[in-house]
């Protein structure tokens, strides 16, 4: 897509970030990078490439001004809010966004491609659903060089780096954060790493213990049996004095925590 630099400037600005500013034009975002690496620009141009992932902020197209590339094309989610921002919606809007957002994820490792950037900041949820989105830090799996804005760590104390299993495990963090109300990814890092022993030990003597404390063993064996799947976490979820129960117990311990 190529428009003129008067065109670009006419669209509703949104905001800035430190790698890009977004505009917007009806249910279109352009996402236009100070900077952008080469690795990225292939990456993104590999997703383009591939059949849209339904509800999801993968990258649709490039955007050019004046013949200049400048950045990407995606969709806009109106009323959307991240994941750390959910308590105005419903126990079935709310399992209906991990739903679609799992789905999202599945398809983009379908591609042979990782994430890389799970973080409740980038799982949004509106009335429609779900939505994935910031797909920068995407790359192939197995890949070493990319670029995420923080480390996951296996119990073992290794880095787990572009994996599936990684993925689907910060998932799994962001899902239960929106069934407690609280931002639980970010509680837990620590100068930009994420532990699996300090999810295990958050979870201690909740409802879910054991459900956390085996996904966390299988998920770094894998073990592609216990993956995250919150259809197994529904009776605890949707049990309301069971989540009243275990947020007493995480707030203690985040007191802790920081």
């Amino acid at each position: 897509m190529n428009i003129s630099e008067e065109k670009y400037s006419s669209l509703e600005k949104l905001f800035d970030s430190r790698t890009a500013e977004f505009r917007r034009k009806g249910n279109l975002l352009f996402k236009n990078y100070y900077f952008l690496t080469k690795e990225i620009k292939d990456n993104l141009e590999y997703l383009i490439n591939k059949l849209y992932i339904l509800g999801s902020g993968i990258p649709i197209d490039e955007f050019f001004i004046n013949d200049s590339f400048k950045g990407v094309v995606i969709n806009y989610f109106k009323d959307a809010v991240s994941f750390s921002k959910t308590s105005n919606f419903s126990i079935e809007e709310k399992i209906k966004a991990c739903n679609d957002i799992s789905r999202q994820l599945n398809e983009l490792h379908d591609y042979g491609m990782c994430f890389n950037d799970i973080q409740c900041d980038n799982l949004l949820i509106n009335k429609d659903g779900g939505h994935l989105i910031d797909f920068d830090s995407s790359t192939f799996v197995g890949s070493t060089e990319y670029s995420c804005r923080y480390r996951l760590i296996d119990t073992d104390g290794n880095d787990v780096l572009s994996s599936v299993n990684g993925d689907l495990y910060k998932a799994l963090i962001c899902y239960l954060s929106i069934f407690y109300n609280m931002d639980l990814e970010k509680m837990l890092k620590y100068n930009g790493i994420l532990s699996a022993s300090a999810v295990s030990n958050l979870f201690e003597n909740t409802s879910i213990e054991e459900l956390v404390s085996n996904i966390t063993k299988d998920i770094f064996s894998d073990n592609n049996e216990l993956l995250p799947n919150m259809e197994v976490f529904l009776p605890f979820i949707s049990d309301e004095e069971r989540v009243n129960y275990d947020i007493n117990i995480l707030k203690d311990k985040v007191k802790t925590l920081g």
